[in-house]
């Protein structure tokens, strides 16, 4: 499988993912870190998120809610560690489950760096998404990260 935006070997560590939008730095911003927009693009598939929650600030928490059913809960979430608007975002990401037992279950925490750099009227992308200790875990999250870009880039084009 050839893929477009992932630039390592999959499964290695770290993630490399570049890529250039036709949007302004602040519209690819933005689609990180207002929920609404959010929920638009990221996942396997448009729409596939049920809930995104972003308390956009050093220190400050996020979560993305995959799968809701009665049996369990999937998401990802994390810490942001920087935020340098409209260039520069660093958040630790795990993925977790949580069970109507109560019982949760989430992987070790990684870190994800996204740097936007302005390119004529567009934006280059490059994401490094670091100490992800699984190597299947890393091969599934590389193919996670092709598809949402290439969800990222439709969303854009019609911003």
């Amino acid at each position: 499988m050839t893929m477009q935006f992932v630039k390592t070997e999959i499964g290695a560590d770290p993630i490399v993912v570049e890529g250039y939008f036709s949007a302004p730095p602040c519209d690819v911003f933005r689609a990180w870190t207002d929920p609404d927009i959010v929920m638009k693009w990221f996942g396997p598939r448009p729409g596939s998120l049920h809930a995104a929650e972003i308390d956009l600030r050093r220190g400050g928490r996020w979560r993305f809610l995959e799968t809701v059913d009665t049996g369990k809960t999937v998401g990802f979430e994390g810490e942001y560690l920087a935020i340098e608007n409209d260039r520069r975002l660093v958040f630790t990401w795990s993925k977790f489950v949580a069970r109507a037992s109560g019982e949760r279950e989430s992987t070790p925490g990684s870190q994800v760096e996204i740097v936007l750099t302005p390119k004529g009227s567009g934006t280059d992308i490059r994401i490094v998404h670091s100490a992800i200790r699984d190597e299947p875990m890393r091969r599934g999250f590389a193919g996670g990260w092709e598809q949402g870009m290439i969800n990222l880039c439709a969303i854009l084009e019609k911003v």
